[in-house]
């Protein structure tokens, strides 16, 4: 199940990589609850780095100046620091297939991080993540385990990979995690925040509903690609909801 998950989720992201996905967003608005708060220390090991979203030749125009080996150390000290143990081993990711070219020319991989459903796609050139995303399936995103919703822990996961990735820094996990908790509902899949997209692709199984696939991703765009595509910004999308409700009351 894993290599078949690893895979699809793979492709989801080949068609998704680069641009905004279609509204084929599967909703689970009023079957998952919002996620608990992330539990945050006054002094953390990983701190902000705004530096780390950096101009490319790539279409989306920028990428993050990481490798995976430096996002997977801030990410497992993310985890660390909140009690949780489940982290990616440094030495388990993987190249999937060959070499593919964006519609810029620019030359990247996919990886897939070993025995947890990460997929990131690395510019051959300077090794740095250009788009990074946690992979899971409709099933295991609604159920329960051990009296805890695994959709808290997804999103929760999804967050701090978002913030390691970026240079956000341990403070931003609540607000990004917020942001791909709203990415779950009918009439948005994906906001910007902060320069980055974060946004949920799904592949539906029509065959098994609780086999579709679900994506949380994240990756950097410039101003001028931002303009073009005409996202919602998450704090206007906030405000707006905010306004229509009290309005409604």
């Amino acid at each position: 199940m894993k290599k078949s998950l690893v895979l699809i989720v793979a492709a989801i992201l080949m068609l998704s990589l680069f641009g905004c996905s279609d509204k084929k967003n599967a909703d689970v608005s009023g079957v998952v609850d919002a996620p608990d708060k992330f539990s945050t220390l006054d002094e953390a090991k990983v701190t902000e780095n705004p530096n780390i979203r950096k101009e490319s030749e790539n279409v989306n125009g920028m990428c993050y100046a990481i490798t995976l080996e430096e996002f997977t150390y801030n990410y497992n000290e993310m985890l660390k620091e909140a009690g949780n143990l489940d982290m990616i081993n440094p030495k388990g990711w993987k190249m999937l297939g060959s070499p593919q070219n964006d519609a810029n020319g620019t030359e990247y991989y996919y990886y897939d991080a070993d025995k947890i459903s990460f997929t990131a796609s690395v510019e051959t050139k300077t090794n740095y993540i250009m788009n990074i995303g946690l992979g899971t399936t409709m099933s295991n995103f609604v159920s329960i385990e051990n009296e805890k919703n695994n959709s808290d822990t997804i999103l929760m996961k999804s967050a701090v990979m978002a913030a390691a990735v970026s240079g956000m820094g341990i403070n931003k996990v609540d607000t990004i995690q917020d942001i791909f908790y709203l990415t779950t509902f009918e009439n948005t899949n994906e906001l910007w925040y902060n320069g980055n997209v974060y946004a949920l692709s799904t592949n539906e199984d029509k065959a098994d509903s609780e086999r579709s696939t679900m994506l949380f991703r994240t990756f950097p765009i410039s101003d001028e690609v931002k303009e073009n595509w005409g996202i919602d910004e998450y704090e206007s999308y906030v405000a707006n909801a905010t306004q229509v409700t009290s309005n409604a009351n």
